[in-house]
């Protein structure tokens, strides 16, 4: 059985945001076919490599070695803390030795790199230098803009596209995230490949699907998940929502935490339909979506992906989306069922789209959303990266 080190900045319990979810039900899927362990970066750093076992994944969690962990979110550093966290995690010479040491002791087949934050691009030199094949993932824009310092971001843009042509292949969780690294000159010696996100198929989501009643005539109750943040674009939705009569919108609930909850509430007041929930457990997050009538995601940056939009369809409820990233390549129809960035109007026109649609449509467009999240499964995610190994594993890189 060949061997496969997944390696990533944060593994479960450790969370911060989808790309811990989505390497966790990686590994477990490769599971089934690989002997696979994780390597991933604890809050320790005491120079002692622990390890543990998650969901019968092995997990070797290295200290951070560097000025903080970068799964302390609560950590108030300064910017110039940071400035220094980020030019010694370029290549981190301690996390060198403790991975090269541990790719030598374990002997993996192959290495899958994900979010390099913390482990540093010295893991890919390491698996390099020992002649072994490495695979990486883009869930985000990390190796092109890891921070809002321009200088930084084009100085390590440019290491590590030298860095990534060790990567014999690459893989974009959307076809926007793969072709705006490419652009860029990044993996330029490596295969590409495309392969979505997935959701965890669970017995839970499908109950919720089967007890969800479509809302086919009255106001709606509609939904945002996520961050609130300036780039997710929640004001928008909020004066969307405002814009329409209490016949059409009962409730517009909010779920999620950040920086712009004050001010987010201010733009909502005085409209007492608009209530924000707070941050929700995973459990929560599927029963709250299953209970609205509408998912709304509003986002002005180039979201890589967009998990939000299949974790909504597969409990039955129908996304409108902004058209942006990867998330026209995932909507049902980007035509009908998304959005111009950064306009009230266009939502109020989506949040009206549904709302009149006639029963028979709205109970059909149920049935079409979780089908359509089924294809986003297990299989799927096992065949595509069997793929991409089998053509590495054994040819020595």
């Amino acid at each position: 059985m060949a061997k496969i080190m997944i390696a990533h900045s944060l593994y479960p319990p450790d969370i911060i945001g989808g790309a811990e979810v989505s390497t966790q039900i990686l590994a477990q899927t490769l599971n089934r076919q690989y002997e696979v362990q994780v390597m991933t970066v604890g809050g320790h750093n005491d120079s002692q490599v622990r390890t543990d076992i998650v969901n019968g994944i092995n997990v070797l969690r290295l200290p951070y070695n560097n000025r903080y962990w970068i799964g302390d979110t609560g950590k108030n550093s300064s910017v110039p803390s940071k400035i220094v966290w980020r030019i010694r995690d370029i290549f981190n010479i301690r996390q060198y030795q403790h991975i090269k040491k541990h790719l030598v002791e374990h002997k993996p087949d192959l290495v899958h790199t994900h979010n390099l934050a913390g482990l540093s691009l010295a893991m890919w030199r390491a698996a390099h230098e020992l002649n072994i094949p490495v695979v990486h993932t883009l869930h985000d824009f990390a190796l092109i803009d890891p921070i809002k310092i321009a200088t930084y971001s084009k100085m390590y843009r440019l290491i590590s596209r030298r860095f990534s042509r060790m990567a014999a292949s690459v893989i974009g969780v959307s076809s926007h995230i793969l072709g705006t690294h490419t652009s860029l000159g990044l993996f330029e010696n490596s295969t590409k490949h495309v392969i979505y996100n997935i959701v965890d198929n669970n017995q839970r989501a499908m109950e919720l699907y089967r007890q969800k009643k479509v809302n086919t005539s009255g106001p709606m109750l509609v939904g945002y998940f996520g961050q609130l943040t300036d780039v997710k674009g929640v004001h928008y939705l909020i004066n969307a929502v405002k814009a329409l009569g209490p016949d059409i919108v009962e409730k517009l609930y909010i779920f999620g935490d950040g920086p712009l909850l004050k001010s987010l509430k201010e733009c909502a007041s005085p409209d007492h339909r608009i209530e924000f929930k707070g941050k929700l457990t995973k459990a929560d997050v599927m029963k709250q979506m299953a209970a609205m009538d509408l998912v709304i995601v509003p986002s002005t940056w180039n979201e890589p992906f967009g998990l939000v939009v299949i974790e909504a369809y597969q409990v039955g409820t129908p996304v409108y989306a902004s058209r942006v990233g990867g998330m026209a390549e995932i909507l049902l129809n980007s035509d009908e069922y998304s959005f111009q960035p950064h306009s009230s109007e266009d939502i109020t026109r989506s949040i009206l789209h549904y709302f009149n649609m006639s029963e028979r449509e709205k109970v059909e467009l149920k049935e079409r959303c979780h089908q359509y999240s089924q294809t986003f499964n297990e299989d799927y995610q096992l065949r595509k990266h069997v793929d991409v190994y089998d053509r590495l594993i054994g040819c020595g890189g």
